[in-house]
């Protein structure tokens, strides 16, 4: 799969003091996108270990986001992700928001690493993603990763 969209509404504590989403919390809802993607693929962000492999967990390498529009608060919204790249040991994002009206309210990226904990150091380590997130995940076609003005 390369793309899954939700459903998300702003909720008053995510807001400031002019009734918008703060910048910061856009970061949660690309978290939470991420998780339901997972989920919708059989998976958790939170990988349980399987028959002979140790888990793997993915911590962010990069975020960042892009603001064009204001959401505020009790506007419902779509949150689309994009796997925009997986390589050897990284998966990349593109996490678009978009309000009611198909107009592009910000873009995010993200970059996220598969580690694993290594036994004798207890530090993580980037790894190969493991087989069975390769099957299921895949890159969208480059048209679709492309800014568009509207949906």
């Amino acid at each position: 799969m390369h793309r899954f969209t939700c459903t998300e509404r702003v909720q008053f504590s995510d807001t400031d003091m002019a009734g918008i989403v703060h910048f910061s919390n856009f970061f949660r809802y690309m978290e939470r996108v991420e998780h339901a993607f997972f989920r919708s693929l059989g998976f958790s962000i939170v990988d349980p270990a399987h028959a002979g492999e140790e888990r793997v967990g993915w911590p962010r390498v990069h975020a960042s986001c892009d603001y064009m529009a204001p959401l505020r608060f009790e506007e419902e919204f779509e949150c689309e992700l994009l796997v925009e790249e997986v390589r050897t040991k990284v998966i990349r994002y593109i996490i678009r928001f978009w309000k009611g009206d198909s107009e592009l309210a910000a873009e995010g990226r993200i970059t996220a690493a598969c580690v694993r904990k290594d036994p004798a150091t207890g530090k993580m380590k980037a790894v190969e993603i493991p087989q069975r997130f390769r099957d299921k995940i895949e890159p969208a076609p480059h048209e679709m990763l492309r800014r568009p003005d509207r949906k």
